[in-house]
């Protein structure tokens, strides 16, 4: 088996949920060895759902490690010493007072990347707030503009700060150790869910500072305000998203729905389109999903496919043809988790070590930092691990 592009990167993670792990379990699946720290006493609320669990801590170690004891705070900085990466998802100043932040892990590893991931950033007058993917979104206006065209807001079906947060961690550390190689100095890694969510509504933001007009839901292009770019509900009650933008995917959807003279309607004033939305509406309602299903896989230029509930996900063709979903055995059950999208062609994939239980590899880890046995027996009775 090839060697991954990340082998022989070490990363010592303390986040915990959702951010941080999604965007460290990213680095595991790319052959980084993420080292788990979690407390001895304190769990990752993580570990309450199993499946949740698999998903964000598959192919990493579990260390369990007091860093409120001494004993527990030096094995932690032995471990900084051998690693290349610190990632911590706590607010600021929680690190420092811990006596682990960022200038103690500098003393013991000045090429460090150390990432912190947080809600507002480390400076500024929300930097110690309190804050979930909720809120973060709905500073940055992206709440705003998620709704219906009644107006009525609605939250969106999955965390958008937290996993977007994740990603620039990984974008972030990936830079860090591009530079670290060639300069030999290390960094400090300053990543916001905020800003990371801020950031995707930036060209929407442009937009506006030219024009000066709050938009509202389902007011703009891609939110629902033009009719060839919406949801609409089949007779049976499911739902089609129709997308054909370009002028010729939009001649060949009007073709193969029988309504070619519908071809030029977009080209009309706001009434019109508003009209043409009306007749769309109807005109999906006159069939069933399975029908309108069938017109979109025989028809690979309309830009028209179903809405599909989690349950008809993993028998798709695209997603059985590429192996999308992958089984995790841990012990005597058996998980499903979404592989990695990012894949090398001529690497071939390995398959996915389960979530480990917290501290399954703590002894592994110490005897790799030079710890005996004998000792590792002493830092349990001390409550270091």
């Amino acid at each position: 088996m090839s060697e991954k592009c990340l082998s022989g990167v070490r990363i010592v993670d303390l986040s915990r949920l959702l951010p941080g792990p999604f965007g460290t379990a990213i680095l595991a699946d790319l052959g980084a060895e993420v080292i788990k720290v979690e407390s001895p006493t304190d769990a990752d609320f993580a570990r309450a759902l199993a499946g949740f669990s698999q998903a964000l801590n598959h192919n990493k170690k579990s260390l369990s490690l007091n860093l409120k004891s001494g004993p527990g705070r030096e094995i932690f900085f032995k471990l900084v010493e051998s690693a290349q990466v610190v990632v911590e998802q706590f607010r600021p100043g929680v690190m420092d007072r811990l006596g682990v932040g960022y200038e103690e892990c500098k003393k013991h590893n000045p090429k460090i990347i150390y990432a912190s991931l947080t809600g507002y950033g480390a400076t500024g007058p929300y930097a110690e707030k309190a804050g979930h993917d909720l809120n973060y979104i709905s500073l940055a206006g992206i709440a705003s503009i998620t709704g219906t065209d009644a107006g009525e807001l609605c939250i969106p079906g999955v965390q958008t700060a937290d996993l977007t947060g994740g990603l620039y961690l990984v974008i972030g550390i990936l830079s860090a150790l591009s530079y670290v190689q060639k300069n030999g100095a290390g960094l400090r890694l300053d990543v916001s869910m905020f800003e990371s969510s801020l950031s995707l509504i930036g060209m929407h933001l442009a937009e506006f500072f030219r024009g000066g007009e709050d938009p509202v839901p389902a007011s703009m292009q891609l939110n629902g305000g033009i009719p060839n770019y919406r949801l609409y509900r089949t007779q049976d009650g499911r739902w089609m998203s129709l997308a054909p933008l370009e002028g010729k995917f939009w001649t060949s959807f009007c073709k193969a729905a029988g309504k070619p003279e519908w071809e030029l309607r977009l080209l009309g004033k706001k009434e019109d389109r508003d009209k043409l939305e009306q007749d769309l509406a109807g005109l999906f309602q006159g069939r069933n999903f399975s029908e309108w299903a069938k017109l979109a896989a025989e028809n690979p230029e309309l830009c028209l496919e179903p809405v599909k509930k989690f349950s008809e996900v993993e028998s798709d063709p695209q997603v059985v043809a590429r192996g999308l979903i992958q089984k995790i055995k841990a012990g005597e059950k058996e998980y499903k988790i979404v592989r990695s999208p990012v894949r090398f062609l001529d690497q071939e994939p390995s398959p996915p070590s389960p979530a480990p239980d917290k501290g399954a590899h703590t002894e592994e880890v110490l005897l790799s930092l030079g710890y005996s046995k004998s000792e590792i027996e002493r830092l349990k009775k001390e409550d270091a691990i």
